[in-house]
């Protein structure tokens, strides 16, 4: 299971570095609109140059790193039904990884495997509340700071257009002066910037809409004494919730490390009572019907 976890950890380590030099080449690009303003020669280059870059991302960028994601989401979703017990869902998934491919990527973990141990915040429920505990960490922990991600890059473009805007005024340069110096060389990354928000949004709607039903569901299976006739549809209930969870993990890519780092601890702290009211929920609920 940690040789599973380096596998993962290594190969979205990959795939956000692959989204990350979309990133660095669209800021790059956005940075020079500020040299276009001041220096009208460097004005024309500048734009094609934005221009071409825009063309680049909006044409096959998605493709580049779309095998790099769906690997990553494959050897997490590897994890989890090992981990949970689940079958793995062939339709949704395709084959699984190969033990191989599986020891490859992990010699390619470079980390300490000590931050991989407590990967879910486990307490000792029964089955399957277990699982399913875990998996509304993995639903709640994603929409969480996948949302906070999102309003920082729309803050950003906010803030990136509005500074176009003043420079325009103080710079007394005509409507489409702005737009051909700040705007287009800045089109890569407007566009990235709208692309992260709208698949963060996406991911967020679908994850929140199976988090309210498991919790729900969670919550009657517990207060009606946890009877062993409802298990099988929990666990019916929590291999779609997992579908959901590989859908999402497949298109798009993890937040960067740094940002999820910034907040893991508070992040943590909350689940942590999150889990705490479920066990006040487990000891206080009747006796188990059989």
């Amino acid at each position: 299971m940690i040789t599973l976890l380096c596998a993962m950890s290594a190969s979205h380590a990959r795939a956000t570095r692959l989204s990350s030099s979309h990133v660095a080449v669209s800021v790059l690009l956005a940075g020079t609109a500020l040299v276009s303003v001041f220096v009208s020669a460097a004005g024309t280059a500048v734009t094609l140059l934005g221009s071409l870059w825009a063309a680049v991302y909006a044409i096959g960028s998605a493709s580049w790193t779309e095998h790099e994601f769906r690997r990553a989401a494959l050897l997490q979703e590897t994890f989890d039904v090992r981990l949970f017990g689940l079958p793995w869902n062939e339709v949704v998934a395709g084959r699984m990884p190969t033990a191989q491919e599986i020891s490859r990527m992990a010699r390619r973990y470079r980390g300490s495997e000590g931050t991989l141990r407590d990967y879910y915040e486990i307490r000792d429920f029964p089955v399957p509340v277990d699982v399913l505990a875990c998996q509304l960490q993995n639903l709640g922990w994603g929409a969480r700071i996948r949302r906070r991600y999102g309003l920082t890059v729309l803050t950003g473009l906010a803030l990136w257009c509005l500074a176009g805007l003043l420079l325009g005024v103080l710079g007394e340069l005509t409507i489409s002066e702005v737009l051909l110096r700040w705007f287009v060389p800045s089109l890569g990354f407007l566009l990235l910037g709208l692309d992260t928000y709208r698949s963060q949004q996406d991911i967020i709607t679908k994850r929140e809409q199976a988090l309210a039903l498991l919790t729900d569901r969670l919550r009657d299976f517990v207060r009606r004494g946890s009877p062993a006739v409802g298990q099988p549809g929990l666990l019916v209930l929590s291999r779609q919730v997992q579908d959901v969870l590989l859908q999402t993990r497949m298109r798009y890519a993890r937040v960067p490390n740094w940002f999820f780092r910034r907040f893991h601890s508070t992040d943590r702290a909350d689940f942590s009572a999150a889990m705490d009211e479920l066990e006040h929920l487990l000891a206080t609920a009747p006796d188990p019907v059989p």
